[in-house]
Parts: structure tokens; sequence; C-alpha cells
């Protein structure tokens, strides 16, 4: 576990077959959003929100400004 999988959302890898886990998921569809571009944090599509010229969920970017405000 590194220092910022809590950050970018990263969890422990399961096992295949775990008893918790789904057989077979469907696809979801594409987030809805105001861009279509990758999230500068997570790289999912359907960001919201274009911030210090990069494109942004508004939980990622949340989640970035706070973890720049501890830096100082």
């Amino acid at each position: 576990m590194g220092l910022f999988d809590a950050l970018r959302g990263k969890k422990g890898e399961e096992k295949p077959g775990a008893p918790g886990q789904k057989k077979k998921e469907e696809p979801a569809a594409a987030p809805v959003g105001k861009y279509q571009e990758a999230c500068a944090l997570c790289g999912n599509p359907g960001t919201e929100k274009k911030w210090m010229g990069q494109y942004w969920h508004k939980k990622c970017c949340r989640a970035a400004k706070k973890g720049a405000r501890k830096m100082i």
C-alpha cells in the first residue's frame, strides 16, 4: 500500500474467485459530465471542472486541494 493510494482511490487487490467479488460486472455507462476529458487524478472520463489547466471531477479536485493545504 503506497502513500498516495488513499488519495487516488486504489484499494487492495482481491484474489480472483473471492467470495465477496461479483462474477461478472456489467459495464457501466460513462459518467455524465461537462467535459469528456480524463480526470487528472483518477484518469476516469466525465469531468465537471477545469482547474490549473487540467480537467477534474469535483470529488478529485476537493481531495487534491485538501492534500495541497496539508503540505504547507
